[in-house]
């Protein structure tokens, strides 16, 4: 999702690119499996908010269900599958609608089929256990540990804007996420701007939330926010697509499925998810209950992909705001879920 994620994709993803000439016959289409059934593989991480739904699916049986076998891939981060994306060889990914602009704007033929996860929930800011905070303004004049680039800064800028403080007089200083932890943990910092797991990691060494995407602990700015839209999704290569329209709509009436059943059966779900990405069930039900799993094209989702481009042009991470056509593609949920969308 970040910046640096960014940076190696272009340069992984031209050297894998013509690799997957050589081994064109590695790509993943869907093909015929064991008893009729269709195999594909779909690339993930290990992130609860990444694929989450992508684990239950396959975990409860909802791709069996849809006549599909599906091979799930898990890496450690986007960084590792933005190369696959771009070489062709991902034909079938999760991740993060930041990863989707990024490939879109660099021409990479990709469609979003559908959100997944809003995880406005997990971008958040935690000052120091000594960093006292009696107001929005006391964070002028404070150093944040934040990646350059970062998502969350959207969320900050949105706050500032609430509730009037400069965000000219606070001080960002470049960390990645782990070393904002120690940073905090030291106090070289007063707080820091990161995602989960982070966000509970300094908390539980005895940080304090402040805000977050959807609500804020300010003193005197209390209560629900709207400072950031980050949504997960799952996206497919064109070709793949337009070869595979029946595997397509399958893929997604399972993911329909267990988005349903992450949000009735949270603490079940959290169990299957943490033992399959190796995680404590604590943390996966504390990062599950701060997501809002959804696969809806709404209005909120459209302007906060928007959004989002337009912050990643801001930041120079694209040279361009692609067209929402470009790599959104409604067509399908449209026909299997029509209630779902609601934005053109």
């Amino acid at each position: 999702m970040m910046t640096k994620h960014w940076k190696r994709f272009i340069v992984a993803g031209l050297a894998l690119s013509l690799s997957a000439f050589m081994l064109s016959g590695c790509g993943q289409e869907g093909s015929a499996g064991a008893g009729g059934t269709e195999k594909i593989v779909a690339y993930g991480e290990l992130d609860p908010q990444v694929s989450g739904q992508q684990i239950i699916a396959e975990e409860k049986g909802f791709f069996k269900e849809e006549g599909l076998e599906v091979e799930n891939k898990l890496m450690n981060g986007p960084d590792e599958n933005a190369p696959l994306v771009a070489s062709g060889e991902a034909k079938v990914c999760f991740g993060s609608i930041y990863n989707n602009i990024s490939v879109a704007a660099n021409g990479v033929k990709v469609k979003v089929l559908a959100p997944l996860a809003n995880a406005a929930g997990t971008q958040a800011v935690v000052a120091g256990k000594n960093t006292a905070i009696t107001s929005p303004k006391d964070l002028e004049g404070k150093k944040i540990g934040m990646t350059n680039g970062a998502g969350v800064l959207i969320a900050i800028r949105n706050m500032c804007a609430a509730t009037g403080t400069d965000i000219n007089k606070i001080q960002f200083v470049n960390l990645q996420a782990s070393e904002q932890l120690a940073s905090l943990d030291k106090g070289d910092i007063d707080a820091m701007a990161a995602w989960e797991p982070w966000i509970g990691k300094a908390v539980n060494q005895g940080g304090k939330e402040l805000f977050n995407g959807v609500k804020s602990y300010l003193p005197g700015a209390e209560g629900d926010v709207h400072w950031i839209d980050f949504y997960m999704t799952v996206q497919v290569q064109d070709d793949f697509a337009k070869k595979n329209p029946e595997t397509v709509k399958k893929l997604l009436r399972a993911l329909h499925k267990a988005t349903d059943y992450i949000n009735e059966h949270p603490e079940e779900s959290a169990k299957i998810i943490a033992k399959r990405i190796n995680v404590d069930e604590e943390t996966c039900l504390r990062i599950i209950r701060k997501n809002r799993y959804s696969m809806k094209f709404d209005q909120q989702f459209m302007e906060g992909t928007d959004n989002m481009a337009k912050f990643m042009l801001d930041m120079k991470n694209i040279s361009a705001v692609p067209k929402l056509n470009d790599y959104i593609d409604i067509a399908v949920m449209k026909e299997l879920y029509p209630a779902d969308v609601t934005a053109e």
